[in-house]
């Protein structure tokens, strides 16, 4: 007759859970699709976000040396076309990063804003006109920005009320400075 002490039946109860907890975790059902992380997703929405500035601001130094130099701008802005077709490139990896994993309204909004980004003329002689496209890309920058909170859930929901106390005491101690 064996007996079996409680240190042994410990032992197997924990080895069996854990490869029960693994093979319940490998479970992935087919045809659901599935989010990345909150964490992986806001990686996403950083990179794009980064990148999109990174190239508006390589456009507009682009397009207000054409418009001020002139000509003799030319030889410094062709040294500088493989860094803007570098960061294009860098774009449209983000974009399609935040398509992987991001959800439907800030893949929308991502889309919108490489779209203005892309929209900037780089040659417009007139100044007016090339600041109304980049307010259309900072514009398009903040509406993307809205929806990486809401869809992370940054943004205050109307039960959360002391997230909104906190929230209006903080911008009344900015104002005050």
């Amino acid at each position: 007759m064996t007996f079996i002490t409680s240190g042994v039946a410990a032992a197997g109860i924990k080895a069996t859970g854990s490869v029960t907890s693994a093979l319940i975790g490998r479970y992935r059902p087919k045809g659901v699709p599935r989010l990345g992380s909150k964490e992986d997703r806001a990686e996403a929405y950083r990179r794009l976000l980064d990148v999109s500035t990174r190239s508006f601001g390589y456009a507009y130094q682009f397009a207000h040396l054409r418009r001020e130099a002139g000509w003799a701008a030319n030889m410094v802005l062709l040294g500088q076309l493989p860094q803007m077709w570098e960061i294009t490139s860098e774009l449209m990896s983000a974009l399609h990063g935040v398509r992987l994993c991001g959800t439907v309204p800030v893949i929308a909004a991502a889309e919108d804003l490489v779209a203005a980004t892309s929209d900037l003329e780089l040659n417009e002689k007139n100044g007016d006109r090339f600041q109304q496209q980049a307010e259309a890309v900072v514009s398009a920058q903040r509406a993307f920005l809205d929806a990486c909170r809401e869809d992370l859930s940054y943004a205050r929901k109307r039960w959360q009320l002391l997230r909104r106390y906190k929230e209006r005491r903080f911008l009344r101690q900015q104002i005050g400075r």
